[in-house]
């Protein structure tokens, strides 16, 4: 007994050096996205043991707290090898920027005629609904030189997906 007393200690350290030595990053920032008038907040996390086999999160919040939209996927497959072990330096500067989205109206989105196919999940009636209604566009990274484009439902209270798109400044 007084062996695993004395044991627990080092085990509990031991513990705590193996979640310093992961790669549980943070990135927040406020945006203008549900409305004009209010601070929405856009989050960019990693979670994982080591950086370069960490899974990514971005969440799109609202001014009173509520989810609006969230995507993931692990980062090495989703942007490449650039995430190091041992680097979360690298991963913060990656976040950092992560969570600096473009921020328009879905008027901006290319018309139906022009848009790729398996681009968007939604019809041809509903893109361009959505599209005529010119609300809040906001535009992420999902990849290398890709961005997901959401829109804002006011009546829904909720983002939804708009359609992909790709990029060929401004990558990350």
């Amino acid at each position: 007994m007084r062996i695993a007393l004395l044991l627990l200690p080092l085990a509990l350290l031991a513990c705590g050096q193996e979640r310093i030595a992961g790669c549980e990053l943070t990135a927040t920032r406020e945006i203008s996205f549900s409305s004009i008038e209010t601070d929405d907040v856009i989050t960019a996390r990693s979670f994982g043991q080591a950086c370069r086999d960490a899974i990514g999160l971005i969440t799109v919040t609202t001014a009173d707290g509520a989810p609006a939209w969230a995507w993931t996927a692990p980062l090495h497959r989703a942007f490449g090898d650039g995430f190091i072990e041992g680097e979360p330096e690298t991963m913060q500067a990656f976040l950092e920027r992560w969570i600096e989205t473009d921020l328009s109206s879905t008027s901006a989105a290319p018309e139906w005629s022009q848009l790729q196919e398996g681009r968007t999940t939604l019809d041809a009636l509903t893109y361009e609904d959505v599209r005529a209604r010119d609300l809040p566009m906001l535009c992420h990274f999902a990849g290398t030189a890709r961005q997901a484009c959401v829109f804002w439902e006011p009546a829904a209270g909720g983002a939804g997906h708009f359609f992909d798109r790709e990029i060929t400044e401004g990558t990350l």
